[in-house]
Parts: C-alpha cells; structure tokens; sequence
C-alpha cells in the first residue's frame, strides 16, 4: 500500500497545526513557505499575559513550533514556493522552488556565534526557530568564516524540487494591511507612528519599553471596514491585539497615558466582558473616526479626530501612535489560485472548489482568524484530509 503523504503550503500556526496533527496520524508531510522558518506573521508576537492570562494564543503557536522540530515525518521546505502542480493517478505532484537562505537551518546549533560575527546585524535568531539572514548582507563573509558547524554558504543557488501528495492543504495565511497606502495615517513618516505587528517585535524583542510618562495612542480598525483602503471586511483580530497589547503596557508601565481610538470593538475570547471592564480602568477609550496623523512643531504624531457621535473635530498629541492595521488575503493568492485551482472571494482570499479531489484551503487564507480559531479551523481540514486519503487508499 503507497505510504500516505500531503503536501501542506504555508507553515504559519495553521500549517503547522495541520501538518503536526497529520504527522501524529502517521501521515508522511512536505511543509513549504515562502519564509525562511516557520511561524507566520505571529512569529515574533510575544505573550501578553499581564495580571492573567488573556487568551491571545502565543503559547499555542510555540507549541506548534516545538513539535514541528520533533516529529520525523515531517519535511520542511523553507525559502520555497510551489511552482507547478501535476495530476497523477490518484495523487499528485507539486513542483516547488526553492531560493536557500545563506544558513542551513537543519545544521545550525543555535549558537549565535554568527550573530555576533555579521557587522551589519542582519542575522537574528526567530523566536523558537533557529539563527537566519534578514537583513542586506554585502557578503563579507565574516559569519561563514564565524561558523563552527559549516551551515552558512554565501553561493547557494535556487534549486527546484518535486514531492509527490496524496492531498494539498493551502495554508498561505494573510498579508497585513500597509497603513503608507494611505498618507493620512503619517505612518512611514516618522519612527512615532508604528503598526501593532511592529510594537509586538520591538516590545517582546526588548528594543522598546514604554516611559512612565509616555502618551500612547491605539488606533483600531486602520484599513479595516473601508472600501476606500481595500479591506471592506472587518478583520476580527486587530482589536483583540491592539488592546491586548494596551493592557500589557499599561500594567507594565502605569503612568503612561494611554487612549484607544475606535468605531466600536469586536467581541473576542472568553471573558471579554471582564477584560474589557479591567481595561477601561487603566486607558481611555476614544470613540471616534480619525481622520489623519500628523507631525507637530517637535515631531510627536497627532491624531486629529471627530469624535462620535457628536462629530466635534479635536486634536491630541502622542509620543507614539500604534495602528492596529488590518488582515488581508495573501500575497500571491492570484498565483496560488491559479496553480491549485482555487476560487478567490470578493475580497480575495482563497477558496477550494473541489475539496473531493485532494486540495483544501485552510486557515487565514480564506478569511480572517485568530490563532485559536485557526488551530481549530487546522483541525476541521486534517480531519477532512485524513477521511480523503483513507477513501484514496
């Protein structure tokens, strides 16, 4: 009997989640991203626990990570990107291309001596993954020369590799709105005005700490629910980390100001009620449509609002503004469609037409989600993948 196999495209929380839980099924797994690790856009997200646990799911996706570099059936294809896809009898096979970053994560040790080594700090090691070049590299040579192991080459070249599949599960995830697309939002203009995605990274990677006297600005729905920007949807997600985040400085850093702009706030997780209570005791809620960021005489952002519902213009200075941008389709989900022969939304997020003949969509890629729910969303599809491989043997 042919050994069962998938190929899951996209190692995001939903990716992972599937190709753990398929692996654990004795299921053997090809795991293929575009990035040079696993992990997502929420890999650099950090726990944001205060006084109690918040539900934000951080924990979740390390676990999934941690498991991922356990499980022996699981292949994983970093730097790639399906090219081609070709039916068989039965199966299938995907052709993927693959463009290495300069270290081998399979021979790295986490040392960090490479690190140390590169003169322009483009290596970083990912939360719970290994050390890999992010930044320019003038390939100087210093971090190959620093290696003790051998895992980094500067000649790597792009390699084209073909697995086969019983079944395909396309996990691509979400790209996160740009706030330049739009001036209004000041952001790209100055230091001050930053997305929530970028304050996680900075705060968790302990280059940002707030001052006790800071003033700090949250502005939700930016991008979100409006046709004009491109994301006419509502995300779901952005609320929950915008004032997860609000609450962890705020309990961190209690004599900072803090204000959230918002329309109004999606309900999320359990105990939102309690949450959202304990929250209002230690920010001010804004309720509001921003209008624009702007830099004043000593470069702080203001935010410029009509409050609601009385529609009265003000203005208020910040030292830092954080735009809880929204969550769009993937990129390249026009190109992901074509190959695997995938609808797209109005919106533009992915859809599987055929889920009989082997190709599943899963996760963030076919509408917005939290990590919870895309956990669970990961295993409604392994669940449907293992009923179609069993039916296919």
């Amino acid at each position: 009997m042919e050994e069962p196999s998938v190929c899951v495209v996209g190692a995001g929380v939903t990716g992972m989640a599937v190709a753990n839980n398929l692996a654990r099924a004795g299921v053997r797994v090809s795991l293929v991203d575009r990035s040079p690790y696993p992990g997502g856009q929420a890999v650099h997200y950090g726990c944001k626990a205060a006084d109690s646990c918040v539900h934000c799911g951080v924990c979740l996706l390390r676990d999934a990570m941690s498991e991922l570099r356990e499980i022996p059936l699981t292949s994983c294809y970093f730097s790639s990107a399906p090219a081609a896809l070709h039916r068989t009898n039965g199966g299938y096979l995907v052709d993927l291309e693959t463009r290495p970053n300069p270290i081998d994560w399979h021979s790295c040790t986490e040392c960090g001596i490479c690190r140390d080594a590169c003169p322009r700090g483009g290596i970083e090691q990912i939360p719970g993954w290994k050390y890999v070049v992010t930044g320019d590299c003038t390939e100087c040579g210093d971090c190959v020369r620093s290696c003790p192991v051998g895992a980094i080459r500067l000649d790597r070249r792009t390699e084209t590799t073909q697995v086969s599949a019983g079944g395909v599960v396309v996990a691509a995830g979400f790209h996160p709105f740009d706030p330049s697309a739009n001036r209004k939002w000041g952001y790209g203009s100055s230091s001050r005005v930053m997305t929530v995605g970028q304050l996680e990274r900075q705060f968790f990677g302990e280059t940002y700490r707030p001052a006790g006297s800071q003033r700090i600005a949250f502005v939700l729905c930016v991008g979100s629910r409006d046709v004009r920007e491109g994301l006419p949807h509502c995300s779901r997600v952005c609320c929950a980390t915008a004032l997860r985040m609000a609450n962890r400085i705020a309990v961190e850093a209690p004599d900072a100001h803090i204000d959230v702009y918002y329309m109004d706030i999606q309900h999320f997780g359990r105990d939102f009620e309690r949450f959202i209570q304990g929250l209002k005791g230690r920010v001010g809620f804004v309720r509001s449509n921003p209008l624009c960021v702007q830099a004043d005489a000593e470069g702080k952002p203001v935010i410029r609002f009509e409050s609601l519902p009385d529609l009265h213009c003000q203005e208020r200075s910040y030292d830092l503004v954080v735009l809880a941008n929204g969550m769009g389709p993937p990129q390249g989900a026009e190109e992901l469609a074509e190959i695997f022969g995938l609808d797209l939304d109005a919106q533009g997020y992915l859809q599987s037409t055929e889920p009989d003949h082997g190709i599943f969509v899963a996760g963030a890629c076919r509408r917005p989600m939290p990590i919870q729910e895309s956990i669970e969303d990961a295993s409604m599809i392994s669940h449907k993948v293992l009923r179609h491989l069993a039916v296919r043997t």
